[in-house]
């Protein structure tokens, strides 16, 4: 496995692999519609924060952002080919933005994460820091838990 760096000629490349990344979960199609814009990597987001691609055998498998918002970091845009989970693709991509975000300043990494991502950070030594509201058609309750990585402390 090949980690990199995105370049504008990824965008739709990695689009489609956030689309079917998400939509692996089994979410409903109207859910999948109005996530459309989040899910779409534009050639100037590519340029304007750190993403990292991951490539095997010449196809991106996963990808990985990380956005410098000042005191904190975000990490974003965590996405593996389904067929390529349990790899340790994720692993990898988290870690080398968790790297290059010790690297240029210390602080805290954030991250909000789907549901069912929860075990994967958990597993990579997040903490749990809350729930954030996100309220979809038919799961007004629905809430996204919100995880911290303490540069200071991995």
């Amino acid at each position: 496995m090949l980690i990199r760096a995105a370049t504008a000629d990824d965008s739709d490349a990695l689009t489609d692999l956030a689309h079917r990344a998400k939509a692996h979960w089994g979410y409903p199609a109207s859910w999948m519609r109005q996530w459309d814009p989040q899910l779409t990597i534009i050639p100037g987001y590519l340029e304007a924060h750190d993403v990292w691609v991951a490539e095997r055998d010449g196809a991106i498998v996963g990808m990985c952002a990380l956005e410098d918002r000042g005191s904190r970091w975000s990490l974003e845009h965590v996405w593996v080919e389904p067929s390529a989970h349990r790899g340790g693709i994720g692993r990898a991509l988290v870690m080398q933005a968790l790297g290059e975000a010790r690297r240029r300043h210390s602080g805290v990494v954030e991250l909000l994460a789907d549901p069912y991502a929860t075990g994967f950070y958990e597993r990579l030594g997040a903490r749990r820091a809350g729930d954030v509201p996100a309220p979809m058609p038919g799961a007004r309750h629905r809430t996204l838990p919100m995880f911290e990585f303490d540069l200071d402390g991995i």
